[in-house]
């Protein structure tokens, strides 16, 4: 369920109002949360959007203490009503949003197509994708008013090589690819950019989940790499901030790959 910032931050809105506002999904950890305090570090007003209010709530809070300017918003950006109520909450509560991410992404469980049931493909596909979509679309209309508009979908190498067991996975990364050109193809005339930040590992705390504490499988991953090592969360978003600053007027309907050279073998 999407719930609205509390008027306790309208202070925050009120100067808010002067900067760019974004809105970050996935927010709460990773990635997103890396974007989100990048962004917020560049004067940009953040709109933190995760499931969990208390995650929301911390990185705000984590980003005012920085200096900056943020507020949480609770929404389950698969839930088609609670994401309907998203960005209209944002442009009410910080002011009209111009700039998008895209970081949410659904855990998924290694699982052969024929075993995925018609629950998962719903799920996977509305949190990966079609929120990213929809949120698109919505956000369009605040960015077509300030013909200025940047949107950054966090992609992955899974788009291009697959990914054994995460079939739907790979199939919603690689829409994401899709939709920035389309995107790109539109609206780069009307002063808005598409792009997809591609990754396949980060230091985050999903790789040191599936890592579990053990060197050989941290190590094996970094073979798979260029340059015998793992991104970090911030280097990842400080390619995000570029693309979506004033000073990215060209690269639009793109792939930037920030896989330290992994893109270039198979890690799946």
């Amino acid at each position: 369920m999407c719930e609205r910032a509390t008027r306790a931050h309208s202070d925050l809105a009120q100067w808010a109002v002067f900067l760019r506002v974004a809105i970050v999904t996935g927010a709460t950890r990773g990635i997103g949360r890396a974007v989100a305090i990048t962004l917020a570090k560049s004067d940009v007003a953040v709109a933190v959007v995760a499931r969990d209010a208390a995650a929301c709530d911390k990185v705000a809070t984590e980003i005012r203490a920085l200096g900056g300017t943020a507020m949480p918003f609770s929404c389950d950006v698969a839930d088609p009503i609670a994401r309907a109520k998203l960005v209209p909450s944002v442009a009410e509560m910080i002011g009209p949003p111009t700039i998008f991410v895209h970081a949410a992404a659904r855990v998924y469980a290694p699982t052969k197509l024929q075993f995925v049931d018609d629950v998962e493909v719903a799920s996977s596909l509305e949190t990966d994708l079609v929120a990213a979509i929809i949120l698109s679309r919505d956000t369009l209309a605040y960015m077509l008013e300030a013909r200025f508009g940047r949107i950054v979908y966090i992609g992955s190498v899974a788009a291009k090589t697959g990914v054994a067991g995460g079939t739907l996975y790979a199939t919603a990364k690689a829409g994401l690819e899709g939709l920035a050109r389309g995107i790109a193809l539109d609206y780069s005339r009307r002063g808005i950019t598409a792009n997809v930040v591609s990754v396949a590992f980060a230091e985050t705390e999903r790789l040191a989940s599936r890592i579990n504490g053990d060197p050989e499988s941290r190590a094996r991953i970094e073979r798979a790499t260029a340059t015998r090592s793992i991104p970090e969360a911030s280097e990842v978003a400080g390619c995000v901030a570029f693309l979506c600053s004033e000073q990215n007027k060209h690269t639009t309907g793109t792939v930037l790959e920030v896989t330290a050279g992994g893109h270039l073998n198979n890690l799946w």
